[in-house]
């Protein structure tokens, strides 16, 4: 689904829009917990109500975009929506193999719980507390006039000719989407006028956690061609920008897992052409017999932080797109106990240029 209008802060647990676009109001319902079996089960969205197609990905283009640049950038998202679910599926399907490995043994130990009231009973009770406390996206940047930069309009539609051209918010259009086989993020928060940007996703045991993983994107897009052909060396910054993430494994055969980066793609009428993601943080915990407890958690405040380094042919008469996002990723399993993690990065996407 295509939206004109989406600067906005979304609560994905707990509004009915999602960047702008007005939509039922069974969207997002109020977050719900479930116990399935003996699990709680927290779900930032009811996925079997809610139209997934229009929640997955969002888009929006400033005014005079024209119909064929808007199909240039429509593919371009789709294809990074695609790639990106494909590497995760691929990290996940290994990641599925060490918790089968360890199955046997928290299979054994449930059992021995299964015929124990008071531990069956501490257990189920476990999984509904908030073993973790939340971070929350801040207010950052808004009021702060953007960084001086070299000048562009709309009207120069990202022509690069001889030198480099430098872009400041607003930027040609946004974009923000969730994997469909995961679940959204607890809250989004994206503005195309000021370059603010911000993902909070959660799984399990603490409020607003989704029942499964959260792979989340949002970002910005400029509109590129040439009268020449050369190479380029796309750029851009998050200043400030800042991330904090948090994780805890309780019981045994529980697991969380938190990534988060700062990622840059360039597109030829389209199809993917080039693209880099910085890491800025993967932390990963697991419960056992021997350490029943564990946690991690770790961040930086207010700081600038560079994308990735890319270089790519700009060819005349074709068009492009380059794009700057960031994305965060959460996931976790419960094993004979509970876990729970956050992924919280956020900043202002100030500038993104393209040397040549």
């Amino acid at each position: 689904m295509i939206a004109d209008n989406c600067d906005a802060i979304t609560d994905t647990g707990r509004e009915s829009r999602l960047l702008g676009i007005a939509g039922p109001d069974d969207w997002y319902p109020d977050i719900a917990s479930r116990v399935i079996g003996d699990e709680i089960m927290t779900d930032t969205a009811e996925r079997s109500r809610a139209k997934t197609s229009s929640a997955e990905l969002q888009l929006s283009f400033r005014d005079g975009v024209t119909s064929a640049d808007r199909q240039i950038a429509e593919q371009s998202v789709a294809a990074m929506v695609e790639r990106s679910a494909g590497a995760v599926a691929q990290r996940r399907s290994t990641e599925a193999e060490i918790v089968e490995a360890t199955r046997s043994i928290s299979g054994s130990i449930a059992k021995a719980i299964g015929e124990d009231l008071h531990a069956d009973d501490a257990i189920a009770g476990l999984r509904t507390k908030q073993i973790v406390q939340p971070d929350v996206i801040d207010a950052m940047g808004h009021g702060v006039p953007v960084a001086a930069g070299m000048p562009y309009s709309p009207e120069d539609l990202g022509t690069v000719r001889a030198g480099s051209v430098g872009f400041v918010p607003p930027y040609d259009f946004q974009w923000a989407w969730h994997d469909s086989a995961g679940h959204p993020p607890k809250s989004i928060l994206q503005n195309r006028s000021s370059g603010t940007l911000g993902l909070d996703a959660r799984s399990g045991a603490l409020p607003g956690g989704a029942s499964g993983f959260v792979n989340a994107h949002a970002g910005f897009g400029v509109f590129l061609r040439s009268d020449t052909t050369g190479q380029r060396f796309p750029h851009a910054v998050l200043n400030p920008g800042r991330f904090t993430f948090q994780l805890r494994a309780v019981g045994v055969g529980a697991n969380a897992t938190s990534e988060g980066g700062f990622e840059l793609t360039v597109f030829e009428d389209g199809k993917f052409l080039t693209g880099a993601s910085r890491k800025l943080w993967r932390s990963r915990v697991g419960s056992s017999l021997f350490n029943p407890d564990e946690s991690s958690s770790g961040g930086q405040e207010n700081h600038p932080i560079t994308g990735p380094e890319l270089e790519f042919t700009l060819r005349r008469d074709h068009g492009y797109t380059f794009n700057a996002g960031i994305w965060v990723f959460s996931d976790r399993s419960t094993g004979v106990g509970a876990g729970a993690v956050q992924s919280l990065l956020q900043g202002i996407l100030t500038r993104m240029w393209v040397f040549g």
